[in-house]
Parts: structure tokens; sequence; C-alpha cells
């Protein structure tokens, strides 16, 4: 198919996941596959392009989130529709697909299942906001050769961790991929994985040509230290104390956005320190910070002021960590 009619049909299936209409979506996939676009173009150059550049347009404030969260579940219901065609192999490599614990993106990884169902591995797919002990256990009840773990947002890397660690109790390696990684995949190593994929399309070739070691890439793993470990347990009276404080400071009573967007300003501290990087938080607050202006909510620096005087009631070295990054920002 020539590459101008391959872009036309990019944005109607665009257009049909923003209107959450995915059986027109599905129609036009069947098109493209009918006209003998590979499979995998379909999967990772045509759907996943949507999904990015839908995602793009919310962070810039041109979608409402509904929009944004539409156009993911037609997208979803289709790749898991295309999917469904493939018979489940009785053998072969057996690999298990999830998002990291608090990861609610699972599209990426429900491509990558589907991809390496195509492939003829044994794929299961778990889902989103896999708990790290419930992803244990169902890697005890069978033999598996491999996980694959995604993680979109990189303050969830503290349940990437958990995840990874879970896996290798039960001699179980990890492929990681996702943008939570970081540039190069230079947070995989910190959170003990076996090795990380640039994108979707590179976690088939990586499975085909690693030799992981889950004794050696647990060895390097970063484990809490003494201020994180202060942190996280007092995770829930951090956040209580920070939610007063920024209504304080707006007078008036949070809504669930604000209140959601301190929850994960402090995942992604917590996440930085995990990693012992201040670029991982200096990069999520700038990405938080711009997402929140273009949605019409200006409230960034009040929002950053108050969990610094949250995390410093219980460490002030703690809330130096933050100051520093915030700092370096304006700086």
């Amino acid at each position: 198919m020539e590459q101008s009619r391959l872009s036309e049909v990019q944005l109607g299936i665009t257009a049909a996941a923003i209107a959450g209409d995915p059986a027109s979506l599905y129609r036009l996939v069947a098109d493209l596959l009918d006209d003998g676009v590979p499979f995998e173009t379909v999967l990772f150059d045509v759907l996943l392009r949507s999904e990015r550049d839908v995602g793009l347009r919310w962070q810039a404030g041109d979608y409402l989130v509904s929009e944004e969260h539409a156009a993911t579940a037609s997208l979803e219901t289709v790749i898991a529709l295309l999917a469904g065609s493939f018979d489940q192999p009785q053998d072969g490599t057996s690999v298990v697909v999830a998002a990291a614990q608090g990861d609610t993106h699972s599209l990426p990884a429900r491509a990558v299942a589907a991809h390496l169902l195509f492939l003829g591995y044994r794929t299961t797919f778990l889902g989103a906001d896999v708990l790290a002990p419930d992803l244990r256990e169902y890697l005890g009840s069978e033999s598996h050769d491999a996980v694959v773990l995604s993680c979109a947002m990189s303050n969830h890397l503290l349940g990437a961790r958990a995840a990874v660690k879970e896996s290798h109790a039960v001699a179980v390696p990890v492929l990681v991929g996702g943008r939570a990684f970081g540039e190069q995949g230079i947070w995989a190593a910190a959170v003990g994985a076996d090795a990380w994929a640039a994108t979707p399309r590179e976690v088939a070739r990586q499975l085909e040509t690693w030799s992981p070691d889950p004794v050696r890439a647990e060895a390097g793993a970063k484990n809490p230290g003494r201020l994180l470990e202060l942190v996280i347990d007092q995770h829930n009276s951090v956040l209580a104390a920070a939610e007063s404080r920024l209504a304080n400071s707006l007078g008036r009573p949070l809504n669930a956005r604000m209140r959601n967007e301190l929850a994960i300003a402090l995942d992604a501290t917590e996440a930085s320190m995990l990693v012992d990087d201040p670029i991982l938080l200096s990069q999520f607050l700038d990405w938080q910070r711009q997402t929140l202006d273009a949605h019409g909510l200006e409230h960034h620096t009040s929002l950053i002021e108050s969990l610094i005087g949250a995390v410093d009631t219980i460490s002030p070295e703690a809330a130096g960590w933050v100051t520093h990054v915030v700092g370096t920002e304006d700086a």
C-alpha cells in the first residue's frame, strides 16, 4: 500500500478511536490487512502510532481525558480482537506480559502480547496494574520462561521494581520496556531488569537473542535506602499533609485531579530516590507542569511547595532532595 493511502487510513483510524467507535476502527484495520499490510506494521506503525498521537494531543490540551480514554479503549478492543484470531500454542517459549503495579496504561503491553502470540510464543496477557505478589503467585503456578513488563510513567518505577523482584524470586527473567525507564533505558538496571527493549517491536528481537541471568540482574538492582524507606513508610501521612497544605494555599477544597497530581508527584519523588537520580524527578515535574498548564490548571508551583512542606515534616533531608530538583529546574 502506498504511504499516502496508509496515512489517509491512519487519520480515519485515529478519528474512529477518538469517537469511541471500535467497530469502524476494526473495519479499517481489516481492510489494511486484506490489502496485504503486514500485521506488525498495522500493530506498531498504525494502531500504536494513533495512541501516541492521541496522547500527545491530550498532553497539549487538545483532547479531554475522556476522549483520550475513549481512544485507548477502542484501540485496545481492536488489538484484543486481532489477538483472538491467533491460536495459542500448547508448547514453546512461555511469556507472561503485564503492566507494572500501579501502571494503568495497558495498551502497549496488549500490543506486545498480540505480537508475541502472532509469532508463535505461548503468551499470557495479565493486563494493567498487576500487583507484584499476584504476579509471583501466577508465575509459580506453572513454568514460564520470561516476563515482559511494561511501565509507561516513571512514577511507577517502585511498582516495576517490586514486579521484577517477585519474578526473580521464582527464577523468571524480566524484559522491561516503556518510557518509564528513561532515555536508552537508563533506569532499567536499577529496577533489576534482565534486559530493556527500546520499542514494543524490539521485544521479540530481545527475547530471541538474550541470555538472561536473574541472579546477576537482581544483584545489580537498587533497593530502598534509609531515606526512601522513611518516605514510603510515611507515604499516606505525607500525602494527606500535602493535600491540606495545597487546599489552604488555593483557598478551596481540592478536586480529584489535584489530589491525583499530588499523589503522582510523591510517587515520582520516591522513584527518583530509588534509582538515585534527580533527573527522573526533574523530567517528571517538567512534564507535569506542562500538562497542567495545557489543561488550564496552573497550580504546579503551589503543588510542589505543598509537597515539599509535607515531606519536610518527616525528613528535611528528603525535602531537600525535592527542593534541589526544583531549584535545578528553575536555574
